[in-house]
């Protein structure tokens, strides 16, 4: 992997070749520097749980100048010396202000964006090295140097990255939005002075410039939660409870989600997007990652035991049974099921093939809590609780 041509020349030596003094270099850009991309915003639409945890990245695209090598300036010298310069990542054009957000990732350096809840970050990494208006990401904390011998010196730059990030930085509303490029920065890479050392004719030279163009949906959409009633029957008390965690057969107790949206997915920092590659002159969109819901089980009766989820039954109707309460768990009757834990949340994928009935599976049972069982009305009711991720 090649990168700027840099050697380091000791002081003595230096001063020695020089005649005790840095010989004057000016550098100028080269025909084609700097090198515009303007990449569009793909894939058009994502899917941003509203429920998602504040700091989350919903979306992230890298830009790579590439493995082939951009010459953009030339510096001369009429003696062999060395000069001193960095290398700058900056914001050229910030339409929107910077959010108020300190938190991690990339806190103090992200943007407002048109969509209330959602800023946008840029960086030379995916989580780190960010940079704002005003104050760029420079490559070389010390400084680096290169020697010009022959008269002429004429880098090159290669595998200069730039990671475009929205982060959930506030409350997003349930709905969709559109995210317009035209109020997103516009970002470079340049060859700047050195940070500590005199400057040089003809720097800073613009190397790149990246421009963003298109929209972004961003969907924050829901699906409708009904009411769900379940019959578990009626039973012998006498067939089925014969001592303590006896049961009766389980009964299909499935949440429907209905008229859901497309859930698109999203793309975070360990799986970005790739928004433009030098080497083939675009960029490729990988698979998103799935969104998924969280379901949360809270009974209106007594918990008896939260870990495997058993709920005491309603003993102030008239008529009540005692001794025996409700069980319920995740999966289907004709496996095995999982109890379903009332003290966590319980996650579910979300498919990305447009489904608008979304079945959260779910099963439960009564079983036998004490050691004499008195017959009558064993009801329950649980409410649920579905978060959108």
């Amino acid at each position: 992997m090649k990168s700027i041509l840099q050697r380091t020349i000791g002081l003595l030596l230096l001063m020695i070749a020089s005649d005790g003094a840095l010989a004057a270099v000016v550098c100028s850009p080269l025909n084609g520097a700097p090198r515009t991309d303007t990449v569009q915003l793909s894939p058009p639409v994502i899917s941003a749980g509203a429920d998602i945890p504040v700091g989350t990245v919903i979306y992230q695209r890298r830009w790579m100048s590439g493995e082939t090598g951009l010459s953009v300036m030339k510096c001369a010298s009429a003696v062999d010396t060395s000069m001193w310069f960095n290398i700058a990542w900056s914001i050229d054009q910030a339409p929107m202000l910077l959010a108020n957000w300190t938190g991690s990732p990339f806190g103090g350096a992200v943007y407002q964006t048109n969509i209330p809840g959602v800023g946008v970050a840029f960086s030379r990494s995916p989580d780190s090295e960010s940079f704002i208006l005003g104050q760029p990401f420079y490559r070389f904390p010390s400084d680096t140097n290169s020697l010009v011998t022959g008269g002429s010196y004429e880098p090159y730059l290669s595998n200069r990255d730039i990671y475009v990030t929205l982060i959930k930085i506030g409350t997003i509303t349930a709905g969709s939005y559109n995210l317009s490029a035209a109020g997103l920065p516009t970002a470079s890479i340049s060859i700047v002075n050195a940070l500590s050392y005199p400057a040089t004719a003809g720097l800073p030279i613009k190397a790149h410039i990246i421009k963003l163009q298109g929209q972004l949906t961003v969907s924050a959409q829901t699906c409708t939660t009904p009411n769900v009633s379940v019959n578990l029957g009626s039973f012998d008390i006498r067939q089925y409870f014969t001592g303590s965690g006896t049961t009766t057969p389980w009964v299909d107790s499935s949440i429907a989600l209905t008229n859901c949206p497309v859930f698109h997915g999203f793309y975070n920092a360990s799986k970005p997007t790739l928004m433009f590659d030098y080497n083939i002159g675009s960029g490729t969109v990988a698979n998103s990652i799935n969104n998924s819901i969280g379901v949360r089980l809270t009974p209106a009766t007594n918990v008896i035991d939260a870990a495997n989820g058993i709920m005491a039954i309603d003993s102030s109707v008239s008529g009540a049974a005692s001794g025996v309460g409700i069980q319920i768990a995740s999966g289907s009757s004709s496996q095995t099921p999982t109890p379903f834990n009332f003290a966590a949340e319980q996650r579910v994928t979300l498919p990305k093939d447009g489904s608008s009935t979304i079945r959260v599976p779910l099963v439960a049972r009564y079983i036998q809590t004490e050691s004499n069982i008195m017959p009558g009305k064993a009801n329950g009711k649980v409410v649920f609780l579905i978060n959108y991720y």
